[in-house]
């Protein structure tokens, strides 16, 4: 009788899993272009509801099953960047660091993205949610773990999408690197970075964020203050009210690693949720993608690669 009631709850689970998970996509074949899984990836054209024509680049991992829903990871590229270098910045396409994650690279318009002092009259917001509901029909996805990240403005577009009421539901972790996290309506006149009020209003609490920065990033400073026309907060600050917003409070544990060479700050309190607020600051890193091995943003490598913490992260928390 324990083993027949333990056999129902587990075909049970399994059930609700796949019921609530799985996208239209799955059982469909891929695009004759994107056969076999695992290769080059491949740009793409896209018209979002509004008839803008867009771009992404797509990298489908090696082990690809059509009846098997996988993870859909966004990685947005920094302002003045574009898709294919913000692949081969973030590494997610690197089967080491995320074998099974299906890796999407969109383009953002004029290279940057919503958010951006410069940026306007663009719904970068609609294009994903747009992206999220067409490769879930085209691709056999997990719709509980679609996750998303980014470099400078790319990051601060993450950001937006995790204070928007429907895509903070719709995505289930976020991990902004070198945000730019510029305060809409701000100017450079007031500009308090300490204290300025972060508008944002997610559709759900807890909502897993991971933040990394650098202590000499000299684009997005870590203490913030005026930039082209507008407000960044200081990046604790910025930490602080995410702590706050979800109900967590200032309160956290710092972990000093590399020899004190990068600080870890997790807040969440202490109901199993530590964490789901997490930052690392690197002392003597610029304005960077942590990695071990040099990339476009840093010749001499850092103390730890961001890629695999960041799909770690991902890995703690669906929808």
């Amino acid at each position: 009788m324990a083993l027949r009631t333990t056999l129902c709850l587990l075909a049970s689970t399994l059930l609700r899993s796949i019921l609530a998970a799985n996208s239209a996509g799955c059982g469909k074949d891929l695009p004759k272009a994107q056969q076999p899984p695992g290769g080059e990836s491949h740009q793409t054209s896209f018209t979002q509801s509004d008839g803008t024509g867009r771009t992404y680049l797509i990298h489908i991992p090696s082990n690809y099953d059509k009846n098997t829903a996988v993870p859909l990871i966004f990685s947005f590229h920094g302002r003045t960047k574009d898709s294919a270098e913000q692949e081969e910045l973030s590494q997610f396409s690197n089967e080491a660091f995320n074998p099974n994650g299906i890796a999407v690279y969109p383009q953002g318009i004029e290279n940057q993205w919503q958010g951006d002092p410069a940026s306007s009259n663009v719904d970068d917001i609609g294009f994903i949610a747009d992206m999220i509901s067409h490769l879930s029909d085209r691709y056999c996805i997990d719709t509980s773990r679609i996750y998303a990240t980014g470099k400078s403005n790319g990051g601060g577009f993450t950001n937006i999408l995790a204070c928007d009421p429907k895509l903070s539901t719709q995505i289930a972790a976020f991990a902004p690197v070198s945000g730019a996290f510029y305060v809409s309506g701000s100017t450079e006149s007031d500009c308090n970075p300490q204290t300025i009020t972060i508008t944002c209003n997610p559709g759900r609490k807890p909502l897993p964020i991971l933040e990394f920065h650098g202590g000499k990033d000299t684009t997005i400073p870590y203490s913030g203050g005026p930039r082209r026309g507008e407000c960044l907060p200081t990046i604790p600050h910025w930490v602080r009210e995410w702590s706050k917003r979800e109900g967590y409070g200032l309160r956290n544990k710092t972990t000093s690693l590399y020899s004190g060479n990068v600080l870890k700050y997790e807040y969440g309190g202490d109901a199993g949720e530590l964490g789901i607020v997490t930052h690392y600051l690197t002392s003597e890193l610029g304005h960077a993608w942590p990695s071990t091995s040099p990339n476009g943003d840093n010749e001499a490598g850092s103390y730890f690669n961001a890629t695999p913490v960041i799909m770690d992260f991902f890995g703690k928390y669906t929808l």
